[in-house]
């Protein structure tokens, strides 16, 4: 009697933080967003960017910190990984260390301002970085995909509310001190959601297909065509470059209606986009997030620049197609975790400097001009239609060509097989190559983890592997000399 009771309490816990996981993850997301803002725009830190116009917009510093963190932990993930710990309390104390330092700036003589300013402004970035991986492999650790995404576009939503609020109604010198805070409520709130690393995964929303190798290729150029979108849709904002102050709509609508709408657009775009197409295969599950972004591209260049309604609606729209592209690159990010078994610190490597640098250029080539032209605009929406397209026609003919379900279960008998696993050992295999967690197979064989934990180590050594993505590396290896 007591055992099913408490096998149910256990399943109830572990539903408990599973949606806490998401709930801490954004909220903290929320407040980071928030803090980059704050770093950026609001009127606390106008002192500090009036004294260094001369070293251009002070956003391509910002960039170059989050463009270094990002070069190293593509480049060493590992080392990232075994670091993770430390790094956790050493990050947001140097996020609150640059911010306070870009604050201060101005107002200390004990070193040139200049110095004082960069150093502050580049390590803040670097955090923001830090926490931004944190995040996206906490979300493809613990969250099925809409819940995932949901996350997400939850966390821009809040953020944009907040913003406003932070920016609206409190007084210089605290907008100083909360930005110089968040990063610790940022750091709690991963801590808190940290806790739920361990709980269960369910994996089906991701898989676009029984053997979805074939699609995985596709996902890479679908992070680079989302890191251009988001570049360039942060250059059509007041977000594109520091210093210049929030969305005020053109005094078409007051400001926190306009808040708002924005808030309300970005959630409908984001449920009705990304979360009600987890079902769709890979190839095509994203090309209508990138149709509305084209759209945003075209109503930027073509709105009308008067002070009327019609153009505040445009902005409205604008301003909520910049944090839902957002939620695109950041959704596509956390996809390429859980369905390749990459490091976080890799995959947000890679997808973020590439960002930044696309990044550097907009504002580098833009910030002189004021504006961006609606030329160059143009040429980027007819790029992105040509590389969405591209692959469309690229990954839809590959639809047809996955393994049948029977046939992969029967490959992954065989190379169990082959390699001597132990009939309890092969149990474990197959759910670890559907990418289930330690407390997922736990669960489902009535195994303590340390018995799990046990078992992977010895399907390691047998397959002569270090770790789960030298696994699935041996798998894509054995499917593809199998199908050949």
């Amino acid at each position: 009697m007591m055992g099913p009771l408490k096998r149910g309490r256990g399943h109830v816990l572990s539903v408990i933080k599973h949606y806490c996981t998401a709930c801490c993850v954004a909220v903290g997301w929320a407040l980071l967003a928030a803090w980059a803002d704050l770093f950026g725009h609001s009127s606390g830190f106008a002192l500090s960017y009036s004294g260094l116009t001369e070293l251009g917009n002070m956003r391509v510093y910002w960039l170059v910190g989050l463009l270094l963190l990002a070069a190293a932990m593509a480049a060493i993930p590992r080392r990232f990984e075994r670091a993770k710990s430390t790094l956790f309390y050493c990050m947001p104390l140097a996020a609150s260390f640059g911010t306070m330092a870009f604050a201060i700036a101005a107002q200390q003589t004990f070193f040139a301002p200049e110095v004082v300013a960069l150093l502050g402004i580049v390590v803040a970035g670097a955090g923001y970085t830090w926490f931004t991986c944190l995040f996206c492999g906490m979300l493809a650790e613990t969250q099925s995909m809409s819940c995932a995404v949901g996350s997400i576009v939850a966390s821009l939503a809040l953020k944009t509310v907040l913003v406003q609020m932070f920016t609206g109604a409190l007084p210089e010198a605290s907008q100083v001190g909360l930005a110089i805070l968040l990063p610790f409520a940022i750091a709690a709130l991963a801590a808190a959601a940290r806790r739920g690393e361990r709980t269960r995964v369910e994996s089906d929303e991701w898989k676009p297909a029984p053997d979805a190798s074939a699609s995985y290729r596709y996902l890479v150029p679908q992070i680079l065509v989302g890191a251009l979108a988001v570049a360039t849709t942060r250059v059509l904002t007041p977000l594109g470059f520091f210093g210049d102050p929030l969305n005020q709509f053109r005094d078409a609508i007051p400001t926190a209606i306009g808040t708002v709408c924005v808030a309300a657009v970005l959630v409908c775009l984001g449920y009705f986009v990304l979360v009600k197409r987890v079902k769709t295969h890979l190839n095509r599950r994203f090309m209508p997030a990138f149709l509305v972004v084209v759209i945003a591209f075209f109503v930027t260049a073509l709105a009308p620049s008067s002070s009327g309604l019609v153009a505040a609606a445009a902005e409205v729209f604008i301003t909520a197609v910049e944090a839902f592209t957002h939620a695109l690159f950041w959704t596509l990010a956390v996809t390429a975790i859980r369905l390749k078994g990459a490091s976080p610190f890799r995959v947000v490597g890679l997808s973020t400097g590439f960002y930044d640098v696309v990044s550097i250029v907009w504002v580098a080539a833009f910030f002189s001009m004021g504006v961006v032209s609606n030329a160059v605009i143009l040429l980027v929406a007819l790029v992105l239609v040509v590389l969405v397209m591209w692959l469309i026609d690229r990954g839809g003919g590959e639809e047809g060509s996955t393994v049948p379900p029977e046939t992969m279960v029967d490959r992954r008998a065989d190379i169990a097989q082959r390699y001597g696993l132990s009939p309890r050992e092969t149990e474990v295999f197959m759910m670890l190559a559907q990418g289930r967690s330690r407390a997922f197979i736990s669960e489902e064989l009535v195994l303590s983890e340390g018995t799990v934990k046990t078992h992977i180590s010895h399907i390691y050594a047998k397959l002569n592997v270090h770790g789960r993505q030298e696994m699935f590396d041996l798998l894509l290896a054995e499917d593809e000399s199998s199908a050949a």
